[in-house]
């Protein structure tokens, strides 16, 4: 490709620093005339998308084929051949959860279900629902030295709520309400304590308001913070890298790489299994990567911190557990916080 002519003056036209020959050795950028041609245009257009595939296909190489590898080489100073991967992560991650939402999109989860017919639970339940309001009003209208664990009225109301799971599938909007009153007659020693109560009242709420749709509201609300929870998770894995791992020639940053790689080929390997699923339609499609996920990276890192075998699988299975344990606590965490702003 003809390349455009060098300027007479040694000003770079991007940081003002003199350039002694083709590029700014302050900046970088190519001290060439500025107006560019169409076919100009064009080639350097090419040459990007040339460029760009080519890095992108030799990393793609090492991630798939050389476990490890290729944050060894990052970390080594080997850079300018590859993807930067923090860039490589951002671009994986939003196509992965652009692809994940595209194919779990459902029914609207604030559509309350409404079934032309009441099931011969959903009847009882009401029965339970009149049999203890009824016997609630009577209570609060009885002399103020009335024990409502000694009133047989009660007693039935409530173990009828009980034996039929009436607060866990109302049908009648009112379980927030119930469970307020349940907590109320209850002896004082029976009664939830002060967080449970809430959650509890906030899950019954969250019933009254979505019906049989609340846990489809929660999952999709799961999922539209997901990619925020995993960029939560990745410091936490890179953390827990350094501790298991425990290399002294080596920065949490280098840890950091290596959890971006490990996340980057989780999403790419899923995003396969999301494709599959599709053609197949049978959710154990993903549990089918499991192991080999693992094994991949136990690979990974045993190329990354010449470990043993045995070293790496072991600190792997560790890495792995305490990972787990710590997206489990920042799931339920976050099922905690929908209910509270849900």
């Amino acid at each position: 490709m003809k390349t455009q002519h060098l300027r007479k003056d040694k000003t770079c036209l991007n940081c003002g620093a003199e350039v002694p020959e083709r590029f700014c050795s302050h900046c970088g950028q190519e001290n060439v005339e500025t107006k560019e041609s169409f076919g100009h245009l064009v080639s350097h257009f090419f040459q990007d998308i040339t460029h760009y595939d080519s890095k992108l296909l030799l990393t793609l190489k090492y991630l798939f084929f050389y476990p490890g590898l290729l944050t060894k080489k990052y970390v080594q100073g080997h850079r300018a051949d590859y993807v930067n991967p923090i860039r490589l992560y951002v671009f994986t991650s939003f196509i992965f959860f652009l692809l994940l939402g595209s194919v779990n999109h459902g029914e609207n989860p604030y559509l309350r279900k409404k079934p032309h017919e009441k099931s011969a639970a959903a009847q009882e339940n009401e029965r339970a629902v009149v049999a203890f309001s009824s016997a609630e009003k009577r209570m609060k209208d009885s002399l103020a030295t009335a024990k409502p664990e000694d009133t047989a009225e009660y007693k039935v109301a409530a173990n009828a709520l009980e034996s039929f799971s009436m607060l866990q599938h109302d049908t009648t909007g009112r379980a927030a309400i119930m469970y307020d009153s349940l907590q109320q007659l209850k002896p004082e020693h029976e009664r939830d304590g002060f967080f449970i109560r809430n959650l509890q009242r906030r899950h019954f709420e969250m019933r009254d308001k979505y019906g049989d749709n609340e846990g489809t509201v929660l999952r999709e609300n799961m999922m539209h913070h997901y990619p925020k929870l995993m960029f939560l998770l990745l410091p936490f894995f890179a953390l827990l890298l350094k501790m298991v791992f425990g290399r002294k020639d080596l920065y949490y940053a280098d840890h950091a790489i290596f959890a971006i790689h490990i996340h980057t080929f989780v999403f790419m390997i899923y995003m396969v299994g999301i494709l599959l699923n599709l053609l197949i339609h049978n959710d154990d499609v993903y549990a089918w990567f499991i192991l080999p996920l693992f094994l991949y990276f136990v690979m990974a890192a045993r190329n990354m911190y010449n470990r043993s075998w045995i070293g790496a699988l072991c600190r792997s299975l560790l890495v792995v557990f305490l990972y787990a344990a710590g997206t489990l606590i920042v799931a339920l965490l976050f099922i905690i916080l929908m209910f509270a702003i849900t």
